[in-house]
């Protein structure tokens, strides 16, 4: 898959990447990429870090959000590179839909063919604000609710990153300001002229079950993660 028939759909944690992402895939038939789904099978592929070198604590407990901020961004480079090497490896029909945190508008705009196969989503911050702290406590650190708080503040200064970076860039954004259903027709409007040209058809039914598959794969790998993480006393990485 050539990374230029790629739609790109980009926005902080809890604003709607990912339903508005499915949504689209299955109305246009395309192959459907959600970077978190990538999260275990990439980090051995990631090169060394600050971020990768520290514990659950220091990442999430102890640091400051700004900081956070600088490890994100730092990451999401990293990540870009092995989003496209994945891509390259996807099959070359039908197009492909990718979504997630880490599709900075600087990065995607390297590799970005036509503005009309960018989209990032802009939420309200408050109501961004209230979703994120509805997870609850952060799962595998001394103390969940302060590293949610911590977490929280830097996706806020993520959304505000985004929406800063489209806007200098003039990539497309769009607010988040109503339910999802209406989120989902305004992507469609803006994506169809895009879909219209890229390559349609292939083998659908395999796409599917290869989708399934790395989803699988994530929540194995996950699991096996949190079990390590919590026999450590919430202190691993």
């Amino acid at each position: 898959m050539d990374p230029a028939h790629a739609l790109w759909i980009g926005g902080p944690q809890g604003s709607g990447k990912t339903s508005i992402a499915q949504a689209l895939a299955e109305r246009y038939g395309l192959q459907l990429y959600h970077v978190d789904a990538r999260v275990w099978v990439h980090e051995p592929r990631m090169p060394p870090t600050e971020f990768a070198s520290l514990t659950m604590d220091e990442r999430w407990v102890r640091a400051e959000p700004e900081q956070m901020l600088k490890w994100f961004v730092t990451h999401s480079r990293h990540r870009f590179r092995l989003v496209l090497e994945d891509l390259r490896e996807l099959p070359d029909e039908p197009a492909v839909i990718v979504e997630g945190p880490q599709l900075l508008p600087t990065n995607v705009s390297a590799v970005l063919r036509s503005p009309d196969q960018a989209l990032f989503l802009v939420p309200d911050l408050d109501e961004l604000a209230a979703r994120l702290r509805a997870r609850g406590p952060m799962q595998a650190t001394s103390d969940g609710v302060r590293a949610r708080e911590n977490a929280v503040a830097r996706d806020l200064l993520i959304a505000r990153t985004i929406a800063r970076e489209a806007r200098e860039l003039r990539l497309p954004a769009l607010p988040v300001d109503r339910p999802l259903d209406g989120m989902i027709e305004l992507a469609a409007e803006h994506f169809a002229p895009a879909v219209e040209r890229l390559p349609r058809g292939g083998d659908l039914a395999a796409v599917r079950a290869f989708e399934a598959e790395v989803g699988a794969t994530q929540v194995r790998l996950y699991h096996e993660w949190l079990e390590r993480a919590n026999a450590a006393g919430g202190t691993s990485r």
